[in-house]
């Protein structure tokens, strides 16, 4: 069988939203929603964090806000097929708006989580990974599409240093 590299690409976005759910559902039975909540968010703050850094050190090296940023989302929204999405920049501040996320889609189907519990962590830390521990960002997840909301909206602000 010879795979075109969209089609791998394909499998890996729909295997790594399925392992997310697989192993917050199997935490969530063995030791409930709470303690599954509490080590999501654990999980995608490192995770977010160790990506930000491999996306510098492979593709961004040295990175300017916002345009950066911007650049690192792409590859984000790529990898976690978060598509349907609205990005506006009004100085220091990134406002992103989602329709269309696999993610969310799954976590609705399941009925068992929120992926609003992780977005600020997974934000704050994509950009730490990619700008420094320094960098002093503020994430606020002000809609969200598992609340009925018509988009998850996440506002992004530089805070000056």
């Amino acid at each position: 069988m010879n795979l075109s590299n969209e089609k791998l690409l394909e499998i890996a976005q729909y295997s790594f939203v399925r392992m997310d759910g697989a192993w917050f559902m199997a935490l969530a039975r063995k030791f409930g929603k709470k303690i599954a909540w509490e080590i999501d968010v654990e999980a995608w703050s490192q995770f977010s964090y160790v990506l930000g850094k491999k996306i510098k050190k492979d593709f961004i090296p040295d990175p300017i806000w916002p345009e950066s940023f911007l650049d690192m989302l792409e590859i984000f929204c790529k990898v976690l097929r978060i598509e349907g999405r609205e990005v506006i920049v009004e100085s220091n501040t990134i406002i992103i708006r989602v329709t269309d996320c696999e993610t969310q889609k799954a976590i609705a189907k399941a009925g068992i989580a929120d992926c609003g519990i992780v977005t600020v962590q997974a934000y704050q830390g994509l950009t730490r990974g990619l700008f420094g521990k320094e960098m002093d960002v503020s994430v606020q997840h002000t809609k969200n599409l598992n609340q009925g909301d018509d988009c998850c909206e996440v506002i992004i602000s530089k805070k000056s240093q």
